[in-house]
């Protein structure tokens, strides 16, 4: 393979792989931004749970029994909504920076390309430099 098809195949893989993060970043992005909307709503509706509060004229077993249930659904709405949203949004964020330091080796793969471009572009001076630079993108990122 010549350098110059080496480098364009370097050009597209890093181009292909850059959309494909890109959109992955976008996708991950929207779905934290729908479970932190299911969390603030969820938030509302844990706070409704307990109204309308029971007065002095709602007494006996019926009320009791009313109390702990409301009581108990409170508690399982109040550690899904503050324990399991928490956490998936924690590991959306989580996947968010992964994918960013994925992104951001991409670019510098994209930048270490375009001087090898430059290289290229010297001609004979420069073909030792620039098998150099190949090598160095192809040890440096595995994907290729």
């Amino acid at each position: 393979m010549s350098h110059e098809s080496t480098l364009n195949h370097i050009h597209s893989t890093i181009n292909q792989k850059l959309t494909d993060v890109e959109s992955r970043i976008e996708r991950v992005k929207t779905a934290k931004k729908e479970i932190e909307k299911e969390h603030e709503t969820g938030i509302v509706e844990i706070r409704q749970i307990l109204h309308p509060h029971l007065n002095s004229h709602w007494t006996g077993d019926f009320a009791n029994d009313f109390d702990d249930e409301r009581d108990e659904a409170h508690t399982s709405m109040y550690n899904i909504v503050n324990g399991k949203y928490e956490g998936y949004i924690s590991q959306l964020e989580r996947k968010i920076f992964a994918l960013e330091i994925e992104k951001h080796s991409l670019e510098l793969a994209g930048a270490a390309a375009k001087e090898a471009d430059h290289l290229l572009s010297l001609g004979e001076k420069a073909v030792d430099q620039l098998s150099d630079k190949l090598r160095s993108i192809k040890n440096s990122w595995s994907w290729f």
